[in-house]
């Protein structure tokens, strides 16, 4: 299980679980979701990949 900041590029998580382990807050996450950082969608749930923040963060330092 991964601790509080550590985000495991293999994983997916909830929006809830994602912001839980980020430390974000919803504000913070949807400033981040309007620059680029990619949420899918399933059903009515919205999930991240790991992966997907990871490179969200590497893009947004250039």
């Amino acid at each position: 299980m991964e601790s509080r900041g550590e985000i495991d590029r293999d994983k997916v998580y909830s929006i809830e679980r994602f912001m839980e382990v980020a430390g974000l807050k919803r504000v913070a996450l949807d400033s981040a979701r309007r620059d680029g950082l990619k949420v899918r969608k399933v059903g009515r749930r919205c999930f991240i990949y790991g992966q997907d923040f990871i490179d969200y963060l590497l893009s947004s330092k250039s």
